[in-house]
């Protein structure tokens, strides 16, 4: 049988590059993203925690401490807890745990630790000696179109009626990208701090700085030369991800901005070649109505605490986030969502 080792460390730079290897297509996971992550995110102290098989890097799991989450967000509760978070701290819809043959030694580990735990973003809801329930779930929409346009032609007629009307009360706005290195100004950002005080499931507030990273392309719509809205994406392989926006809400009240964008994502990951498009896990009323698909996600809830965690598993379902149950029939009859 060969010797179970783990190994914890709080800096990315530190990682073996088994590390990358083994978290596959999860480009938030990256060594070099966590760097990124360590540098723009003044706040953030992870803890990347490692687990050999012998000499074989076989699972791993990243952390970090948070002093005021909101367990139960999705009551409206704003009730903060210490808790630690294993999940990755720019809210996407990817987790941050890997297991293979040490899955056990992993769960123990999490449970192991002092207090709350929440992991976030699981694809199922098999974790032993957890309360758990669901998350947001994430919004895919399938590219199975040619051109944009065959993407209109796919829409069932009231639906694509509603995009024509977004395309013509939006005429006015001037769309481009830019250099997000040199042309993510404060300005912008603004507009992003406007979407996250709105939001009632904000977990993190992420630094300028991170908006001007390599990693991403970022689109800006303007009205009269005035930013009134942008798009942060990321191109993974054959996945595009909407990461963050920013919205002048007193301008999206008069023309849909917001609308006028995620159809302006739909069209770059048409021509561009992407096969899906993960719209994230908020706004999905409107997503779904885009022609996205819910990809359930789960979260996994412990505490150190026997008392505590009785009470978790009896109010988990309780607090568990309640998917909308509308199948919106966004395409005509015949064609795939």
């Amino acid at each position: 049988m060969c010797k179970i080792r783990k190994i914890q460390t709080h800096e990315a730079a530190e990682l073996p590059e088994e590390w990358d290897l083994l978290t596959g297509n999860n480009p938030y996971m990256k060594r070099n993203f966590l760097a990124f992550i360590e540098k723009t995110e003044k706040d953030y102290s992870p803890a990347y925690h490692l687990f050999y098989e012998g000499d074989r890097l076989d699972s791993l799991y990243l952390s970090y401490p948070r002093k005021d989450y909101r367990l139960a967000m999705f009551t409206g509760s704003r009730r903060t807890v210490r808790a630690t978070l294993v999940y990755l701290p720019m809210c996407v819809t990817a987790n941050s745990v890997v297991t293979g043959n040490l899955r056990n030694a992993v769960w123990e580990d999490i449970r192991s630790i002092r207090g709350y735990k929440m992991i976030l973003n699981l694809d199922d809801d098999d974790v032993p000696g957890f309360a758990t329930g669901l998350t947001c779930p994430k919004c895919i929409l399938d590219l199975r179109f040619r051109t944009f346009d065959d993407y209109l032609a796919a829409l069932r007629s009231d639906y694509r009626m509603r995009t024509r009307k977004v395309f013509r009360n939006t005429a006015a706005l001037d769309i481009s990208f830019i250099d997000n290195t040199t042309g993510f100004s404060d300005e912008l950002y603004r507009l992003y701090l406007n979407v996250l005080n709105k939001s009632n499931l904000k977990i993190e507030t992420l630094s300028k700085d991170y908006f001007r990273g390599d990693p991403f392309r970022i689109f800006v719509a303007r009205l009269r030369g005035k930013p009134v809205g942008f798009v942060q994406l990321l191109e993974n392989g054959e996945e595009l991800v909407f990461e963050f926006v920013g919205i002048d809400y007193d301008v999206n009240e008069e023309i849909p901005v917001y609308h006028r964008m995620l159809y302006e994502i739909v069209r770059y990951g048409i021509d561009h070649g992407f096969r899906t498009i993960d719209f994230g896990q908020t706004a999905d009323e409107i997503k779904l109505k885009l022609g996205c698909r819910y990809v359930p996600l789960y979260a996994a809830l412990h505490h150190s605490n026997p008392f505590v965690f009785a009470l978790c598993k009896v109010l988990a379902k309780k607090l568990q986030y309640k998917p909308i149950k509308t199948d919106f029939h966004v395409f005509n009859q015949g064609e795939n969502k």
